[in-house]
């Protein structure tokens, strides 16, 4: 569930920071509109890419390094100075975000046994309609009136993620 939460509040950090991000960095709508596409591609091509992993590496390790992978992207994506270096950044992103599902999948494989999976997994889903309902909030709680302000929500969220490798 909190992976998965964590995983959303990185997705849509961009969105709900887009007019700020956009006007600060200079941004055309086309060139927002590549920033989610290559995003959406991304994270296509990591399923596949992860699906594979997945099955041939211990989730005990592949995990925690998709989730640090992604959460070092989405502090960078905080970091961009323009359009090249932010559209990498969400690539990136997409690619190893696209882990979590493979990895979350297996993990609640191995945890629970056959009658608890389809709860379990229901447990797993929830955290996606949490990250959308909470990143907003934390948004409006960062985001200030200042110039580059959107950048710290872009860092906050991606820590939470650091944190959560750690424990």
């Amino acid at each position: 569930l909190l992976a998965t939460m964590i995983n959303y509040m990185d997705r849509v950090t961009l969105s709900g920071a887009s007019v700020r991000v956009t006007s600060e960095l200079g941004l055309s709508e086309l060139q927002y509109g590549h920033l989610e596409l290559a995003f959406g591609w991304a994270f296509a091509a990591g399923s596949l890419v992860f699906g594979f992993l997945a099955d041939r590496i211990r989730v005990y390790y592949l995990y925690p390094a998709v989730l640090l992978a992604w959460s070092l992207m989405g502090i960078a994506s905080g970091w961009a100075r323009g359009f090249e270096g932010l559209l990498l950044f969400r690539c990136l992103l997409g690619f190893f975000e696209a882990g979590h599902w493979p990895c979350a999948l297996k993990t609640t494989f191995a945890l629970l046994n056959e009658k608890d999976r389809t709860m379990g997994n229901s447990v797993l889903q929830s955290g996606a309609s949490l990250g959308a309902v909470l990143t907003p909030q934390i948004l409006r709680l960062l985001m200030t009136d200042q110039p580059g302000s959107w950048r710290s929500a872009f860092v906050a969220v991606g820590a939470v993620g650091l944190l959560w490798v750690v424990l």
